[in-house]
């Protein structure tokens, strides 16, 4: 019975068992895919082999089970999922020995069966016989194909067997429980059938059964042989495939890691951009050299510059200072810079037509992930109203110092002066409507008037009387202002424009007499500045003015209803000096002029809760503009 394990090849056979192998091995090489390397195997073993049945199960190497993957010579395909702690002990041999077993059922003539009472005994026996061939240049590794005899219960029914068969020179007992029936379940009660463990040095990925079912014929050793290289060579290329595959999944997985931080760094970007562009608060941030690297939207908003245009600008550009004091901050890398609360200053930044806007900015330092400074950031907020409201402060507080001591002044003045008026007029009685000192006597009783009417006007600025409010429209106060002024008008052949915005105007809350009474006063001024031949322009419009334009009134939503009226002539304008003062009491410019107009009309207009400005440019004229808040509308 030992002809079946001959290892006599012909030189020709052995060519072409070459040949197939190196198609196999070829094949496999080109394949990075375990199913697909799988099926080559089980193709090219039936392919080079008599064997005509094979089923290939892999090792689940996560979930520790076997599985069916390729299946040849069924009449259905195979379904094999059972977990490798329940598998039979002949492969669990296979798979401890990481060597084929050629598995052989002596039928009861071959008197190996030394009691025929096995065939119902819970435990089956096999014989593990082994060869004595080694890898001459491996020589620690046995290349073997056991033969197992299948169904013997005595080593002493083999001796007959191991006297005649030299090159059997080991032999082992292996026992396994009748109930295990995972090869049975597969490929039935097989009289002979092969098992090959797909394996490398490190690692085990499955097993090849394979039988002749319609010969029932042992598998020749050159078979098995055949069959096993094959696996082995397999057993590299899935070896090399699992490797490929968990490299690739390690990438699609840090990919998908990747992508994920991607995804929240946008997010985190998208993020603080719309905090940082939502910012009502302008924000520079410039590198080392001080070159703008970022701004906000409000940069564009207060300054006017478009986001683009500013990059790469040097941040010293912006500023109405010398280059040295902004470096100076920078100095060192910003050690003056406190790194909890930064620098806080006010500075005056150039806006894109060359305007100064007044700002409060801090400094801070920007750092990178080793905690050296790459930069500087700058936010600032416009104070242009905080300035305003400052110089108006002050200006309260002057004109109130200033009014206790013009009406302590005025009524020191004004009592001997009443006296001297009295005395004057009773003086005059003695006088002849022909006495040469008549006329001297006017002129001193027409100063005394003017500085009566002076003391007057000095105590109506420093104690304003209380205005008389009632419902009424400006068209009403303009027309009759211009009205007492017409004949100026008309003697300076003055063109006059008014443009009373529509027939029907909004009611505004005010005294009429105080009113008319600062519009006389502009107009006059703007009268005495115009030569003969200008023009006087007056304008009324109203509109809803959104308090959102500077910093202090940020996230303010009230809506105001407002009324302009704008007084413009085509004198040779104002002085920009002069234009700080002209509100000023005591400040004119005209030879007879007391200074107490405009400021007295500047008062009744805050009395009015409105507001009295005037823009001019040499040349061209000045234009005062008064504000007046009007009645809401019901």
């Amino acid at each position: 019975m030992n002809t079946q394990f001959t290892t006599d090849h012909s030189g020709e056979q052995q060519v072409q068992d070459l040949r197939h192998l190196y198609r196999s091995v070829t094949r496999m090489a080109r394949a990075d895919v375990v199913d697909t390397l799988l099926n080559h195997v089980a193709e090219d073993i039936i392919n080079t082999t008599d064997l005509e049945r094979l089923v290939v199960l892999y090792y689940d190497q996560q979930d520790k089970k076997l599985e069916s993957r390729v299946s040849y010579g069924f009449d259905k395909a195979q379904e094999v999922n059972v977990p490798f702690s329940q598998v039979n002990g002949l492969l669990k041999r296979a798979y401890a020995d990481r060597e084929p077993l050629n598995v052989i059922k002596p039928k009861p003539d071959e008197k190996l069966i030394s009691n025929s009472s096995q065939k119902d005994s819970l435990q089956v026996k096999c014989g593990i016989f082994k060869d004595d061939f080694r890898d001459r240049q491996r020589d620690k590794r046995r290349q073997n194909i056991n033969v197992c005899y299948k169904g013997i219960d005595s080593s002493n029914a083999l001796d007959n067997l191991l006297s005649n068969e030299r090159s059997f020179k080991h032999y082992s007992i292996l026992t396994y429980y009748q109930h295990d029936k995972t090869i049975e379940s597969i490929i039935g009660d097989a009289s002979a059938f092969l098992v090959v463990p797909i394996c490398d040095d490190h690692n085990f990925y499955g097993y090849i059964l394979a039988n002749k079912p319609e010969s029932d014929a042992p598998v020749s050793y050159e078979e098995a042989r055949m069959a096993t290289a094959i696996a082995n060579h397999s057993a590299m290329a899935i070896g090399r495939a699992m490797k490929h595959h968990d490299m690739l999944m390690r990438i699609a997985n840090q990919n998908e890691e990747l992508s994920r931080h991607l995804e929240v760094n946008e997010e985190l970007k998208s993020f603080y951009e719309s905090i940082i562009q939502g910012l009502r608060i302008g924000l520079i941030t410039a590198d080392k050299d001080l070159k703008i690297t970022h701004s906000n939207n409000a940069v564009n908003s207060l300054l006017g510059y478009p986001l683009k245009k500013l990059a790469g600008v040097r941040l010293t550009d912006l500023f109405d200072a010398k280059e040295e004091e902004i470096r100076g901050i920078f100095s060192g890398g910003g050690k003056c810079i406190d790194p909890k609360t930064g620098y806080l200053s006010e500075f005056e930044l150039i806006c894109a037509d060359q305007t100064k806007l007044p700002t409060e900015i801090c400094f801070s330092i920007i750092t990178n992930k080793e905690g050296e400074t790459s930069g500087l950031s700058c936010m600032f907020i416009d104070i242009t109203q905080r300035k305003k409201m400052e110089k108006n402060l002050a200006r309260m507080d002057r004109l109130a110092s200033l009014g206790e001591l013009a009406s302590g002044i005025a009524h020191e003045i004004r009592n001997p002066l009443a006296g001297i008026a009295a005395a004057l007029q009773i003086i005059g009685k003695n006088f002849s409507k022909k006495d040469p000192d008549q006329e001297i006597f006017n002129e001193v009783f027409s100063q005394v008037k003017r500085l009566d009417e002076f003391i007057k006007n000095l105590l109506r600025f420093a104690r304003p009387s209380n205005p008389r409010f009632e419902t009424l429209t400006i068209k009403d106060v303009i027309d009759n202002a211009l009205f007492l002024v017409s004949n100026k008008i008309s003697q300076n052949n003055i063109t006059l424009t008014v443009d009373h915005g529509a027939d029907k105007q909004p009611l505004i809350e005010g005294d009429k007499g105080l009113l008319q009474q600062v519009l006389l006063n502009i107009i006059i001024n703007a009268l005495d500045a115009t030569k003969d031949n200008g023009s006087l322009d007056i304008q009324t419009w109203w509109s809803k003015k959104s308090i959102t334009k500077t910093s202090e009134t940020v996230f303010s939503t009230t809506k105001q209803h407002i009324l302009t009226i704008a007084i413009s002539d085509s004198g040779p304008g104002i002085d920009k000096a002069n234009l700080e003062a002209i509100f000023n009491p005591f400040f004119t410019t005209k030879s007879l002029g007391t200074g107490l107009g405009l400021a007295i009309a500047h008062r009744i207009i805050e009395q009015h809760n409105g507001n009295l400005s005037v823009k001019s440019t040499i040349g061209k004229g000045a234009t005062f503009t008064i504000t007046l808040p009007l009645l809401p509308q019901t």
